[in-house]
């Protein structure tokens, strides 16, 4: 066997100890029901509270809010998340929610071998802040691209 063949056996065999090269996505999703701050006094704003487990966020009625919370990757190999939320109404437990925004992500961390990570981040929303007294919901979105756990 010629050197040239051996490399590439060995360059094949290392390729497919790596698994898959072709990249996934995921989108993962959890709802949870507001819960109001009320007026704190002075020119404090209202707020709606929402909790996720590890991730917590919060909307106010000027139309800001926030989220933030650990991510975590249960891989040797690489992925980016990206944490993001929408707002919308339904039932209770947000049952047939009606999301009235697409998901506004604002963090992106890559993160390697097993190692969480913690996101915070946020944003103006006009459409969160016309429709303030209509939401009673808000939905946590982690988008994970490359090896996902």
């Amino acid at each position: 066997m010629t050197t040239q063949l051996k490399i590439l056996s060995v360059l094949l065999g290392f390729a497919a100890l790596c698994g898959p090269t072709k990249a996934s996505e995921e989108i993962r999703v959890l709802s949870s029901e507001a819960r109001t701050s009320g007026d704190f006094g002075g020119i404090q704003a209202e707020r709606y509270n929402f909790d996720f487990g590890e991730t917590k966020a919060w909307l106010r009625e000027d139309g800001y809010w926030q989220i933030e919370g650990d991510v975590a990757h249960h891989s040797g190999f690489c992925a980016t998340y990206q944490l993001g939320i929408r707002f919308g109404t339904g039932n209770p437990g947000c049952s047939n929610a009606e999301w009235i925004n697409d998901p506004l992500f604002v963090t992106r961390r890559f993160q390697c071998n097993n190692a969480g990570s913690f996101h915070v981040g946020g944003e103006f929303s006009y459409t969160a802040q016309k429709n303030f007294d209509a939401i009673n919901c808000a939905q946590r979105v982690l988008k994970c691209s490359g090896a996902c756990n």
